[in-house]
């Protein structure tokens, strides 16, 4: 039986695993300005959902307490979330069955929290990360993986 030549394996390089980078700015609180402003970078998958970023961007931003209503609305007038009020249901998409593979690199959108007070939120799809590089892992869930400023609580409101 003839010998062959043994050929080393080819190196095949894990596929990169593309999330969304996006980042989020409290702007208000109960109508007044935050100076300055908190700011944290979240990592989420495409297909999690806006419901799941919702609570991520609440927990980073130290509100245990969830609201009655969340809403993200886009500059398009598309709105996404969670109604309070039943006549507005027909308004806005459920955010637990709409996936963030709808959002595009560059696109601004707000997202606006009520609990007893009202967030509002400034977003940006900042873009396309290796979730590996900056958090030696797989969210499960969207997390925020960089923060600037103090915790809103803790922070001084100015209007």
């Amino acid at each position: 039986m003839p010998r062959t030549k043994s050929f080393p394996a080819p190196r095949l390089h894990p596929p990169q695993v593309r999330c969304l980078s996006i980042g989020v700015t409290l702007r208000r609180r109960d109508g007044a300005e935050l100076r300055p402003a908190p700011e944290r970078v979240m990592v989420a998958f495409p297909r999690h959902t806006f419901a799941d970023l919702a609570l991520a961007v609440d927990e980073a931003f130290g509100r245990w307490e969830l609201g009655r209503a969340r809403e993200f609305v886009f500059e398009d007038g598309f709105r996404v979330g969670e109604a309070a009020e039943p006549r507005r249901r027909g308004e806005v998409v459920d955010d637990r069955r709409c996936r963030l593979l709808r959002l595009q690199e560059g696109e601004r959108f707000s997202y606006v929290a009520q609990t007893t007070e009202r967030w509002d939120h400034e977003c940006l799809v900042v873009g396309w990360i290796d979730p590996a590089e900056v958090l030696l892992d797989r969210p499960s869930h969207p997390v925020a993986y960089q923060s600037v400023g103090r915790s809103p609580r803790g922070a001084s409101a100015s209007g």
